[in-house]
């Protein structure tokens, strides 16, 4: 029997795209150094994390905020994790103590399963436990306009005046209300369409020019950046559910 605690060699296990989230189940391997534009949520034995200082905590569960800088030095062999959009229409519950700059330990039953739905129930009970804060009318509806615009090119200038508002006061919207610029808002919006485009089972370069990236280089390059891997680690090894 594989033992928890020791780092997971690689990542085997399910993962699935629902609105605004990315779910993942199974066994955890190492990341390098990187940060997302979506809170994410760790469960498992035998985690370390290491911050943008080289600083590392051991950990069980963990909320880590968005654009915050991490890396997973030991994985586990069996774990939950999820990516949760800014744009959800919770925040996830405030730690009482202060973050620490890979992630704040929390308290946390362990889920008495390890599928989708147990996962599903556990990420809305986090970000359902403080009510929604009201979203601007303008920024709802610039977030459907990107939506109806990718894969081509968007604009700050072409969605301020689909909205009826300035650049400058749509962009304080985005960073104010969502917590996330306008630029790197569009860029998780393309990499979760790449995504779901292969878990579908296209090629890295049909996901690629699907979600209006460059090329599978560029697509690749952003992935690694943002989610410290490689694309093929989320394809070999990993079923996708639908």
């Amino acid at each position: 029997m594989t033992d928890p605690a020791r780092p997971a060699a690689g990542w085997h296990g399910w993962a699935a795209i629902t609105p605004g989230r990315l779910y993942y189940g199974g066994q955890i391997g190492a990341a390098d150094l990187h940060a997302h534009h979506a809170a994410q949520l760790l469960i498992g034995d035998g985690f370390v994390l290491r911050d943008a200082e080289g600083a590392e905590h051991a950990v069980t569960a963990a909320l880590i905020p968005a654009n915050t800088p991490h890396a997973i030095v030991h994985g586990t062999a069996d774990g939950l994790l999820a990516l949760i959009d800014p744009v959800q229409g919770g925040p996830l519950r405030a730690h009482p103590h202060a973050w620490s700059s890979a992630g704040w330990p929390i308290d946390l039953d362990a889920p008495a399963g390890r599928d989708l739905p147990t996962l599903h129930a556990l990420v809305n009970h986090l970000t359902g436990a403080v009510p929604p804060r009201p979203r601007h009318p303008a920024l709802i509806h610039a977030t459907q306009v990107i939506a109806a615009l990718l894969p081509a090119r968007v604009r700050l200038a072409e969605v301020a005046r689909a909205v009826h508002l300035s650049d400058s006061r749509l962009s304080h919207l985005f960073t104010g209300e969502l917590g996330l610029p306008f630029r790197p808002y569009v860029l998780w919006m393309r990499l979760r369409a790449a995504l779901s485009a292969l878990s579908g089972g296209t090629s890295l370069t049909e996901a690629a020019h699907a979600a209006g990236f460059a090329d599978a280089a560029h697509l690749t390059r952003v992935v690694r950046r943002m989610m410290g891997q490689a694309p093929s680690t989320l394809t070999a090894g990993v079923r996708w559910l639908t």
